[in-house]
C-alpha cells in the first residue's frame, strides 16, 4: 500500500483486523478502525497513531450489520478523506456464547444473528463503499472468510450458520469481483487457517492444520499479498501455518 492510502478495517478492534490495521497504519497510511466496542476501539487507536504518527487515523463505534451505521462509514471516509482505497471485512460472531449446541437446538436468534453479521454485515461494508470507489475508478475489497480444513473452504459440524455464511460471502465476493473488474475495483475472499486470536484460543480448531498462525505474521502476508498483486488478482487466496523445523507454524499463502 502506498504512503497516504486509506485503508477501513471493519472488525480492526480485536485479532485478525487490529493487527492488519497496525500493520496499515506502520506502512503510512491512514487506517480507520471499526468496531463495537468502545474501550477496544480506544485502545486501538492509540496503537494506530503510536505506529503510525504521520497518518489521520479514525475509530469508529459502528455495528456492521446496521445499514445506516455502514453508511456512516463510508460517509466519514468521503468527509475525512475524500476517498477509501482499501476495505478488509474482518468481522465473525458465531451467535451464541459457550459450547456450540447441535444444529437441532441452535435457537433462531444466533442463526440469524450469525448471518447478519458474517453474511449480511459483508454485504453492507461493501455496497457502503462501492460508489467512492467506482467514481475513483479504483479500489480493493477484502472479505475475509475461514480455511476450517486444510484442503480449502470446506463446512463442519456444529457450525451451520458459519459454515453457511462463509460459503456464501466466498461466492459473493466473486460475483462483485466479477462485476467491478472492469471498473478498476478489485474484490477478492481470503481463506486463513487457524490465526492466534482470543476467538480460537483454548480451542482444537488448530488440530486439522499441525499448528496456528501468528496474527501478527498474518497481517505482514496479507499486505505483501496486496502490494505484489498490482492491479492482478488473487481470487481465493488461502493463508495456511506450515510446519517449520522448530514446530511453529508458519504462514504458508
Amino acid at each position: 500500500m502506498k504512503a497516504g492510502s486509506v485503508s477501513a478495517i471493519v472488525g480492526g478492534s480485536r485479532g485478525i483486523g487490529r493487527a492488519l490495521a497496525r500493520r496499515l497504519a506502520a506502512r503510512g497510511g491512514h487506517v480507520v478502525a471499526i468496531g463495537r466496542d468502545a474501550s477496544r476501539l480506544v485502545a486501538a487507536l492509540r496503537e494506530l497513531e503510536e505506529l503510525g504518527p504521520q497518518g489521520r487515523h479514525a475509530a469508529l463505534a459502528l455495528d456492521i450489520a446496521v445499514p445506516s451505521d455502514m453508511a456512516a462509514l463510508a460517509e466519514e471516509c468521503a468527509e475525512r478523506y475524500g476517498r477509501i482505497d482499501l476495505l478488509i471485512v474482518s468481522a465473525l460472531d458465531v451467535g451464541y456464547e459457550g459450547l456450540p449446541p447441535r444444529t437441532a437446538d441452535l435457537p433462531l436468534r444466533a442463526w440469524q444473528r450469525s448471518l447478519d453479521i458474517n453474511l449480511h454485515g459483508v454485504f453492507l461494508a461493501n455496497v457502503a463503499v462501492l460508489p467512492m470507489m467506482l467514481a475513483q475508478g479504483e479500489g480493493e475489497i477484502i472479505n475475509v472468510c475461514s480455511s476450517t480444513t486444510p484442503h480449502g473452504l470446506s463446512g463442519r459440524a456444529l457450525a451451520p450458520a458459519y459454515s453457511a455464511s462463509k460459503f456464501a460471502v466466498a461466492e459473493f465476493s466473486r460475483q462483485l469481483a466479477a462485476e467491478v473488474a472492469e471498473d478498476g475495483i478489485r474484490v477478492s475472499a481470503l481463506f486463513p487457517g487457524p490465526v492466534e486470536t482470543p476467538l480460537i484460543e483454548n480451542t482444537g480448531l488448530s488440530a486439522r492444520f499441525g499448528g496456528k498462525i501468528d496474527a501478527e505474521n498474518f497481517a505482514e502476508t496479507v499486505i505483501r499479498l496486496i502490494e505484489a498483486q498490482g492491479r492482478d488478482a488473487a481470487p481465493d487466496t488461502h493463508i495456511l501455518p506450515m510446519r517449520t523445523a522448530g514446530g511453529a507454524g508458519a504462514t504458508a499463502p
